[in-house]
């Protein structure tokens, strides 16, 4: 059976333990994005090593470890077809941290683990930058380096040499003693993050699945093929108003643009306009805000409908969605200007009939929808046609809710003649179809609808589950207008209470608040931890290059530079670097070990009785002249001789240095 090293065995056990069980501390989070399976074998293989240091169960021997790797990587290519990527190379390299635990010989063994748990905490950022993940991984750090600290005093690697002072006093681990260690470099720390130049793009390459999309949208949109739509809280963008917040009827944050049909899914334009001019005629208010956009590894850029402004790094579609000109991977900030009430003009789309386009009819039969808007059109009155369909739906027993039935064959015709049950994306798609089928050029436009003041901050935030889907309309001389067909649903028909409040705030511009007091409190709670999340991205995630440069316009350094930057740092690190020298060189070695420190109070306990020690006589000769003067304490002097000596000029030994501060406490002249 394989022994870690050959020293004292409980401290040996009470500092793999503590290794273990940072282990697990890094190895908790990663379970988010780890395949079940391998969450369970990594978490087992810990526990099984935690059972043998216990004294419980053996280790495994070398043909079950082989077998055990086997296992991993053929688990891994199964679940992943590769061994290379963010999500199999990290699930690769704590499957292979998780073996290592059954091969430790030696201490470079143990500082090897502990370096690749530390690696496993980068990794972990990855995947998750929140609040709770970034404390559990301080936890994390203090047990492991309490671990190394502890392994490092059994380590025999010194012998003849006395342990520093700098390490703790025993070979039992203190972690308040670690926890001093890493408060110390903890503004080191802070002042790096401060100075080392940002920079707007990433500084190594990583594979296509580095990076993975978390919005409730996409670039596509298929009505009748999605049976369930799930409940997503997280937050999708967060938006600083420096104006009056508009009503929550005018509160559509605009998104992807859906212009052409197959008969079952919507796909988007992606022409982007030269001069970026949206030709709009105000007839309101501008409202002028900042949005904080969560990564979601597309170009969409969110604006309420419609921007005036363009932010730097954007371009704007002919059907007026504004776009990133690179995939947003980080946290973004822009700030832009928007009027909610308009008229917009075809200046964008000037080919409408791009707008007309509709399936082959060989393909998908549109015959009884067809029917069914000629029976409402009003032949050159599109707002009585509008109109007219949205009464259609609001009086004809349509339905919203969250698990509609699949419509394989014909969504339009399935939807509008016998399920008439579906949420957002059937409403919106139908409608734009009708349309059409009227001679009206119609689009879909996805983004998200409505949003809640966060009353702390007073920001609003934007949840995936305010995804909603809209239609929009050319009008003749009105140009282009926005229909919300979802909105006229009645609230009686909508099945789920929470939906109700939303499209009936969107149809009334009123949000009617909750009453019942458990869930005002739980809201209050929420809205606070959203304002601590909102502070963690705007100060840590959302430290840019922009932020940066910011921070040292408002200390007076005025467009500081990369390279000034790196001049900053590297002069920083210099000062930092002169001064611990100065404090490790200049400090005598006798002054910080600790057993010399003992050994001190006692000689001046001798030395206030009248005998001094002379500079060149060593320890065992002045303690002959001690005893030669006070016979009666020879056993104490003697005892207390032999302890600083060995511990002076042998291995550091914890029990032996409380036995000297024993002797010299009971110590009497």
């Amino acid at each position: 059976m394989v022994q870690v090293m050959q020293t004292d065995s409980s401290h040996n056990t009470n500092s793999m333990l503590i290794l273990l069980a940072g282990m697990l501390l890094v190895l908790i989070p990663q379970y988010s994005h780890l395949p079940a399976w391998l969450s369970v074998v990594c978490t087992a293989l810990v526990f099984w090593r935690i059972a043998y240091e216990t004294g419980h169960v053996p280790l495994p021997g070398r043909f079950i470890l082989f077998l055990l790797t086997l296992m991993l990587l053929a688990g891994i290519i199964l679940s992943y077809h590769t061994l290379l990527g963010k999500q199999a190379g990290s699930a690769l390299l704590l499957g292979l941290i998780s073996l290592k635990l059954f091969e430790i010989k030696t201490f470079r063994d143990i500082a090897l683990l502990i370096q690749l748990s530390l690696f496993a905490i980068v990794i972990n950022f990855l995947f998750n930058q929140s609040i709770p993940v970034a404390l559990s991984m301080i936890i994390a750090v203090l047990f492991l380096f309490t671990a190394l600290l502890g392994f490092n005093y059994l380590a025999d690697k010194t012998p003849a040499r006395p342990r520093p002072a700098a390490l703790l006093t025993q070979e039992k681990p203190r972690f308040w003693q670690t926890g001093k260690m890493l408060l110390q470099a903890t503004p080191l720390a802070v002042i790096l993050f401060i100075l080392f130049p940002r920079v707007d793009s990433p500084l190594w390459g990583l594979p296509e699945d580095a990076f993975s999309a978390s919005s409730g949208l996409s670039d596509t949109m298929s009505p009748g093929k999605i049976s369930r739509l799930s409940d997503n809280n997280e937050v999708a963008f967060r938006v600083l108003f420096n104006t009056p917040v508009p009503p929550v009827s005018a509160l559509y944050w605009r998104g992807p643009v859906f212009t052409h049909f197959d008969g079952f899914s919507w796909k988007g334009d992606k022409k982007i306009s030269n001069d970026n001019f949206i030709d709009l005629i105000p007839l309101g208010n501008a409202v002028d805000y900042t949005v904080t956009l969560q990564p979601h590894n597309n170009i969409w850029l969110f604006a309420l409908d419609i921007p005036v402004s363009i932010p730097r790094g954007s371009k704007v579609s002919r059907n007026l969605q504004l776009v990133s000109l690179t995939p947003v991977r980080k946290l973004l900030r822009y700030r832009l200007t928007s009027y909610t009430q308009y008229q917009l003009s075809d200046y964008l789309s000037p080919n409408l009939q791009d707008y007309l386009q509709l399936p082959d009819s060989n393909k998908i039969n549109l015959d009884k929808a067809k029917a069914l808007i000629d029976s409402l059109a009003v032949v050159g009155k599109p707002r009585q046609t509008i109109a007219n369909l949205l009464d259609y739906f609001a009086t004809n027993q349509f339905y919203y809710t969250r698990t509609p039935p699949l419509l394989l064959e014909n969504p339009v015709q399935q939807f509008l003649f016998e399920s008439k049950q579906g949420y957002c994306e059937h409403y919106a798609s139908t409608f734009a179809v009708l349309m059409r089928l009227a001679g009206l050029p119609s689009r879909v436009v996805t983004g998200y609808q409505g949003g809640e003041i966060n009353p702390i901050n007073q920001y609003m935030i934007v949840r995936q589950s305010d995804a909603h889907a809209w239609v929009e309309v050319f009008a003749g001389d009105e140009g282009w207008i926005r229909v919300d067909p979802t909105s006229v649903i009645p609230a009686s028909n909508i099945e789920n209470p929470e939906d109700a409040l939303r499209l009936t705030a969107v149809r009334t511009g009123r949000v009617r608040p909750a009453s019942h007091w458990l869930y005002r409190q739980f809201k209050r709670v929420r809205f606070a931890w959203d304002a601590i999340n909102n502070r963690w991205n705007q100060w840590i995630l959302g430290y840019s290059s922009q932020s940066q440069k910011a921070l040292f316009n408002a200390l007076g350094v005025k467009n500081i530079s990369w390279q000034g930057l790196s001049h900053l740092l590297f002069t920083f690190l210099a000062i930092v670097t002169a001064i611990l020298a100065y404090r490790i060189f200049s400090v005598p070695t006798t002054k910080s070990d600790p057993a010399s420190r003992v050994y001190q109070r006692f000689l001046k306990k001798i030395a206030r009785k009248g005998l001094q020690k002379k500079p060149a006589e060593s320890a065992t000769t002045f303690a002959q002249r001690a005893i030669k003067k006070f016979p009666n304490r020879a056993r104490s002097i003697r005892e207390i001789t032999h302890l600083y000596i060995s511990l002076r000029y042998n291995r550091f030994n914890s029990d032996q240095f409380e036995r000297l501060q024993q002797q010299l406490k009971h110590f009497r002249l």
